[in-house]
């Protein structure tokens, strides 16, 4: 371990756990005090004991006992000091937290007596309409003086003062009743008014389908008519002769679905055979394609062979002598015919080719875009 690394586990040194910095002070809320967060007695007493032994605790760690070998005074006067301030720092922090909690918690008390107080106020107002509403109950059948619209007294008058014995004061919403049960009446007249005119409806309908069904009776007579001098072919005669005609019928048609299967399964057979001969001539197209380029090669090679040795008998045509025209014509020969082979091969890869784009276009269906 170098020096550095044991400054720095010297520096991360706690101090012993003090008590009164990290225990919270007694929750006493009391309202009567101008600040229920701030420092009690014996809070206070106990964070100055718990301060007078942190300071001695850190007044012990900066001892120059404790100043490892190697490092300079100044330096180690520096790390207790910036030690110092780190422990005291964390401290505070603790003490904030403590805080916060105690806050914390008072809130929390102080919500729960809101709500509480809350749910007290509706009971006390659900308490009050209640009372309100008895009182209102119980105040009936007591001379009140009303001040009414005219026409709306539906009392008949006399010479002088009109006389209210036996008159009753009716609510607004009995009147209201008694017009919703005359307008139920006249819905009801309504209703049957519709119900009338929907059965005249009823029976001007069914004169009409009298009507269409005597139409309909003509008509099928006239087809009558016409089935009893309609001409009966040989289809007509097999089908009423025969009584089983729908299975006379079903039997051909299986028969024809068999016919089909089968020319379904030999035009599979077609198919699987075309494709296996196209994977063979493409087979072959790609070996011939394959000597094509490579005799394509071969043959510029022997372009640039024949140039050069064109050029080397085009300097030396003074020193030829007769042995080298005879050595060139074989060469031309020979040129000429490899020129014929390769012509030959090209037109067979061509024919080639048309054959596969042929059993192509018989084997798939072509898809032209037709250009309008």
């Amino acid at each position: 371990m170098n020096l550095s690394d044991y400054i720095f586990i010297i520096f991360l040194n706690r101090i012993p756990r003090l008590k009164g910095f990290d225990t919270p002070a007694p929750s006493t809320a009391d309202s009567s005090l101008p600040n229920p967060f701030a420092d009690r007695p014996s809070t206070a007493r106990q964070h100055a004991q718990a301060k007078s032994q942190l300071e001695a605790a850190i007044n012990d760690l900066d001892k120059i006992s404790n100043m490892p070998e190697g490092i300079e005074e100044s330096v180690w006067q520096r790390l207790c000091a910036y030690r110092r301030e780190k422990i005291e720092n964390d401290l505070l922090i603790k003490q904030k937290a403590l805080v916060l909690a105690e806050m914390d918690n008072f809130y929390k008390k102080r919500v729960e007596e809101d709500e509480r107080l809350r749910n007290e106020i509706e009971g006390i107002f659900d308490t009050l309409n209640k009372l309100h509403d008895d009182r209102v109950r119980f105040n009936l059948n007591l001379e009140v003086q009303l001040m009414l619209k005219q026409g709306q007294v539906e009392v008949d008058p006399t010479n002088f003062i009109q006389d209210y014995k036996d008159s009753a004061l009716i609510h607004r919403t009995v009147v209201e009743e008694l017009n919703s049960n005359i307008k139920q009446l006249g819905e009801s007249k309504i209703t049957s008014m519709m119900e009338s005119k929907d059965f005249r409806k009823g029976i001007i309908q069914l004169e009409w389908e009298q009507k269409r069904m005597l139409m309909q009776m003509e008509d099928f007579q006239n087809k009558m008519k016409d089935i009893q001098f309609m001409k009966v072919t040989r289809e007509i005669q097999l089908y009423l002769s025969n009584e089983d005609y729908e299975g006379k019928k079903s039997e051909e048609i299986g028969k024809l679905e068999q016919t089909i299967l089968t020319q379904l399964k030999h035009h599979e057979k077609n198919v699987r055979e075309k494709k296996r001969i196209m994977k063979d001539l493409g087979k072959t197209v790609k070996s011939r394609d394959s000597e094509n380029s490579s005799m394509d090669n071969d043959l510029a090679e022997l372009n640039v062979t024949v140039n050069e040795r064109r050029h080397i008998d085009e300097v030396n045509a003074d020193r030829r002598s007769n042995t080298g025209t005879e050595k060139r014509y074989q060469e031309i020969v020979q040129r000429r015919k490899l020129v014929d082979l390769a012509k030959a091969q090209a037109q067979e890869v061509a024919v080639l080719r048309a054959e596969v784009e042929r059993l192509r276009m018989r084997t798939f269906p072509a898809l032209v875009q037709v250009e309008h």
